[in-house]
């Protein structure tokens, strides 16, 4: 076993602590009034209140404590539901992609978690809008934070495997093949210390790429490999969106490993989840600035970390 596959080990054994303490702040947050939404009404908006409650569910699953089942339960109301969906689909720009993405990656994890169906209705509507967004129309892979199409697709590429979707995994697919060219139009900013959002643009396309069969890993590192391998750990943000730039990077380098990337890109992971971790007022601070969606963040890096096979 490497070095590098050890301290992976060893991460792994921690990572219910770390979830356990990631999740007391959406815990508190997820059932303030911030907006008049029925359901995701906490979290100052709609998609942060939305990836809290998926938190808890996450929460659940890797610590197999279902202290915020009630908690859960209260948000996802079949009526409140309702009122959603209707919202939804009566302003079609509504959270899109982004918020919608992450109802989708909700929708899974309670029907992993729980075995539940009660928002597979809402899901099926949120699935076929970012199919409706992306089928057979230009696509910028590198759209920033909320605009990101990349981030979108992986969700729903996760949805579709959940439920058998596989007219929408075919989907997923076909509009990777049609962003391929962008590979060698990689954004001018080499994304280091000074890239000031929240969403991994490169890793995250690199990412949709591998995942779908599109571009093999090896082919791939040719490319981006000395790109991606220049990334270090923010450790001075400069603004709100900076504080969880790590933990975006982190999760996109942690599929990259997983598909073959090598024990660099494993390592390279480790460093940017553990650099936030461990500066817990960049995800229990402020409200407004990092304690609404923040720890949220951290949460799915941990959850791609605990799912994540490491290497023998």
């Amino acid at each position: 076993m490497s070095d590098v596959s050890a301290r992976f080990r060893a991460f792994q054994t921690e990572i219910p602590h770390w979830v356990d303490l990631l999740a007391q702040v959406p815990a508190r947050n997820v059932l303030r009034h911030d907006t008049i939404h029925p359901a995701f009404h906490g979290c100052i908006d709609w998609h942060s209140a939305c990836h809290a409650t998926w938190a808890l569910l996450a929460h659940r699953s890797a610590t197999g404590n279902a202290r915020y089942e009630s908690l859960v339960d209260e948000i996802l109301m079949p009526s409140k539901l309702a009122l959603e969906a209707a919202d939804l689909a009566a302003r079609p720009q509504f959270e899109m992609p982004y918020g919608r993405a992450w109802f989708l990656r909700l929708a899974l994890e309670d029907h992993l978690v729980t075995g539940s169906t009660r928002v597979q209705f809402m899901a099926r509507d949120v699935a076929s809008s970012l199919t409706a967004q992306y089928r057979a129309r230009p696509v910028d892979p590198f759209g920033r934070e909320y605009a990101n199409p990349c981030w979108a697709l992986i969700n729903l590429l996760d949805y579709a495997e959940v439920e058998g979707r596989n007219d929408l995994t075919s989907m997923v697919r076909e509009t990777a093949a049609r962003m391929l060219p962008a590979i060698d139009q990689l954004p001018g900013e080499l994304e280091e210390e000074g890239w000031p959002d929240f969403m991994a643009v490169t890793p995250t396309f690199c990412e949709l790429l591998v995942r779908t069969e599109t571009l093999g890993i090896n082919a791939l590192l040719e490319k981006v490999g000395p790109r991606l391998r220049k990334l270090r750990p923010i450790a001075m943000p400069k603004k709100a969106h900076h504080y969880a730039l790590n933990f975006s990077r982190g999760w996109a380098l942690l599929a990259l490993a997983q598909s073959g990337g090598g024990d660099d890109l494993l390592a390279l992971a480790l460093d940017h989840i553990e650099a936030n971790l461990h500066r817990p007022s960049w995800w229990r601070g402020d409200y407004r600035s990092v304690g609404h969606w923040v720890p949220q963040f951290g949460i799915f890096a941990l959850q791609r970390a605990m799912r994540q096979v490491p290497a023998t």
